[in-house]
């Protein structure tokens, strides 16, 4: 017994001395750095509407894609000229027409037939844009519908196969323009329009 109660205090001891030996490692004010006073840097302002006036992306656009949202089906996307972009941009805003929109029919309408001869449904709508981008590097879309939701595209031209297109003339339909669909819940992706340059 006289033997461990000699050992007692100097267990004690080392182990005060752990305990006590973290503390010295702690970084004390004087040495951590400085908080930065240096504000942070603020997002980048988004361009509701934008477009490249030397762009010629003129026409209509038509997919051979299903893309449907209950009886509503996609049936082209119609982008205007320069001048149709400005005056948008200018605040002249018509509430059947605009720059780019997307145009959807009701496939439970009745048909009708057009002075060509053409079969159309008597129903459709058009979702009119809330923001848009239309240059060479991108075409963005986005509008909103009460019975679509909101529809979002995003992509980009081929400008060569677009000027090709458009050289060409009346004829069959050129793949030009790729990009993600999205209407209400459901996304489209890989969707291809083709410039449409009339019969």
């Amino acid at each position: 017994m006289t033997v461990i109660d000699r050992r007692l205090p100097a267990l004690l001891a080392c182990l005060a001395l752990a305990a006590c030996k973290p503390a010295a490692e702690v970084k004390t004010p004087e040495t951590a750095p400085a908080p930065s006073t240096a504000p942070a840097a603020a997002p980048a302002a988004p361009v509701t509407f934008s477009h490249d006036p030397n762009l010629d992306s003129r026409g209509v656009y038509l997919t051979d894609a299903a893309v449907q949202s209950g009886n509503l089906k996609l049936v082209s996307l119609d982008i205007g000229q320069a001048d149709d972009f400005a005056d948008w941009e200018a605040g002249k805003r018509p509430a059947t027409y605009a720059p780019i929109f997307m145009t959807f029919d009701d496939v439970t309408s009745p048909t009708a037939e057009n002075e060509l001869g053409q079969i159309y449904r008597t129903v459709s709508i058009r979702v009119m844009p809330t923001a848009y981008r239309v240059d060479g590097r991108e075409v963005s879309f986005h509008g909103v519908d009460p019975n679509l939701g909101q529809v979002t595209f995003t992509g980009a031209f081929d400008l060569k196969a677009l000027k090709a297109a458009k050289a060409a003339g009346p004829g069959e339909p050129k793949p030009v323009l790729t990009g993600a669909l999205q209407v209400g819940a459901h996304p489209f992706r890989n969707i291809v329009f083709k410039y449409f340059g009339g019969d």
